[in-house]
């Protein structure tokens, strides 16, 4: 008679030590989610407000890359010069970033070590090109002797 008091006692505590697990899971998943949609919603809202903020004149690049100056826009659409005479439209919802004026359009500054090593990849490609026309040019002359 005293095991089954202390095994009822033991049923109780263990079925509220699993409920308490589970409130606590439900509330640190309601927490998870509570602060992921708020991080979510502030990025939106900094998106609209870079997007609408532009005017004509600004340096922007949009979403998929292609850096372009606006040129005409309305409250849905965007006209983007991207190079002199080349024109496109676009939705303002595709502006990624707006650029400061002082940075030329999507190219960045580059140093003297830089340009030294495009110049020796360069020759390499020379270099590369040579060997893959003779590689081409004996490869046609087995064809031939065939």
């Amino acid at each position: 008679m005293g095991t089954d008091m202390i095994v009822a006692a033991a049923k109780t505590s263990s079925s509220g030590s699993s409920e308490t697990s589970l409130i606590l899971i439900v509330v640190v998943f309601a927490l998870l989610m509570f602060f992921m949609f708020r991080s979510q919603r502030r990025r939106q809202q900094n998106a609209q407000n870079t997007q609408r903020g532009v005017a004509n004149g600004s340096k922007i690049r949009t979403v998929h890359g292609i850096f372009g100056t606006v040129v005409d826009s309305d409250d849905r659409n965007v006209m983007v010069e991207v190079a002199p005479g080349v024109k496109i439209k676009m939705l303002r919802q595709a502006i990624g970033q707006v650029l400061p004026d002082d940075e030329p359009d999507g190219v960045l500054h580059t140093d003297t070590e830089s340009s030294d090593w495009s110049q020796d990849s360069a020759s390499d490609d020379n270099a590369s090109e040579d060997s893959a026309s003779e590689n081409r040019s004996s490869d046609e002359r087995s064809d031939l002797s065939r």
